[in-house]
């Protein structure tokens, strides 16, 4: 390998770690932005806001489904199973911390 392509393989490596290090920089502080929410909201309240999310999208669902507007309560209806991932990756930050 010559050492121009070794150099040109450098640099797109060194692209991809300065890219990866941007999304994960990016991706802590929204993690760390919805812990710092999720806190609030369960002081505030006692129930965790992806919680509450979660009851109310299910809540609309059926509301929106028993109104005649099926596929609107159906597609919010998808909604849960988001809010409870997210809050997965919430509680998993917590045991590193």
């Amino acid at each position: 390998m010559s050492a121009t392509q070794r150099s040109v393989t450098g640099t797109k490596t060194e692209t991809n770690e300065i890219g990866d290090l941007q999304a994960t920089r990016k991706r802590d502080a929204a993690e760390s932005m919805l812990k710092t929410v999720d806190k609030s909201t369960q002081k505030a309240t006692g129930i965790s806001l992806f919680h509450l999310l979660t009851l109310g999208s299910i809540g609309a669902s059926i509301a929106l489904y028993l109104s005649g507007k099926q596929k609107a309560g159906i597609f919010i209806g998808l909604w849960p199973p988001t809010f409870q991932a997210l809050k997965a990756v919430v509680d998993k930050g917590e045991g590193t911390a």
